[in-house]
């Protein structure tokens, strides 16, 4: 049997560092494509420079901000729009625990009602999400895009009724509203909207406040608003269709009343 040939010293060390090299390359290679994961271009924020709340209350669009069944995500929807507009530009924070957070995005509203699902959280390029714990609500910022642009800002208020509460209330506390059908509510957005959608009998004395649910409950409640004035006043409560008008018992500035539950109510004088 032949002697096998075994190769010299040289060619053992160019084939070593042939091999160096090969994997060399893989590996920045393999870098190479974390690095463009890692890096992907994010959103580009829009700033919203223009001034806030100056067109009338009876302009401005309906906004609702609505919870969502997973408890993670919240809607952001445009129902009606009184002044034309092709686009809207939103900022939306809150605080989450001790932290401010925020996310921002655009809703084009070439066909209404338009929305938008937020996260209340975060999510890294690979896909990993974390959700952010204790949200209390915050501000949501607009900025609707048109002939004439227009910028709104008001408050929104989320909750988490763990304990089966029976009474909720907006950030500013010019909303309270009690009834034993709230204590079926796992989550709930009270909203300072900026608008109403149909045209209402009086003249609005107050923001409008919207109630959204997670179930959504239906029946009778006791409802306190503060209004702007003092006046001949009565609640107007938006059932999705239709306005309804609730007397009540007037004190100054603040009148309470029975009403029915519903997504949306203002105070008006008469």
């Amino acid at each position: 049997m032949k002697n096998l040939k075994i190769p010299n010293k040289k060619v053992l060390t160019i084939i070593g560092v042939i091999l160096l090299v090969v994997g060399i390359g893989l590996f920045v290679k393999s870098r190479s494509k974390d690095t463009v994961v890692a890096e992907a271009p994010k959103l580009k924020k829009t700033k919203i420079t223009e001034p806030l709340n100056i067109i009338d209350v009876s302009e401005r669009p309906y906004v609702v901000i609505s919870p969502n069944t997973d408890g993670k995500n919240i809607t952001v929807a445009v129902n009606t729009i009184k002044k034309d507009a092709s686009a809207v530009d939103y900022e939306l924070e809150y605080q989450a625990g001790s932290l401010l957070q925020g996310v921002f995005g655009s809703i084009d509203l070439t066909k209404l009602p338009a929305s938008t699902k937020q996260l209340l959280g975060s999510c890294s390029a690979g896909g990993a999400c974390t959700y952010h714990e204790d949200v209390k609500g915050g501000h949501l910022t607009t900025r609707f895009n048109g002939k004439e642009n227009y910028a709104l800002k008001s408050e929104w208020k989320y909750i988490e009724n763990k304990t089966g509460e029976d009474s909720l209330s907006s950030t500013d506390a010019k909303f309270q509203i009690n009834s034993k059908e709230l204590k079926a509510a796992k989550l709930a957005v009270v909203f300072n909207t900026p608008g109403y959608p149909e045209k209402l009998d009086g003249t609005i004395n107050s923001d409008p406040y919207s109630l959204q649910t997670i179930p959504v409950v239906s029946g009778k409640a006791t409802l306190t608003m503060r209004s702007k004035e003092e006046g001949k006043l009565v609640i107007l409560g938006w059932n999705g269709t239709k306005w309804t008008e609730f007397a009540g018992e007037v004190d100054g500035k603040s009148i309470t009343a029975e009403v029915d539950l519903m997504e949306l109510y203002v105070v008006v004088s008469k």
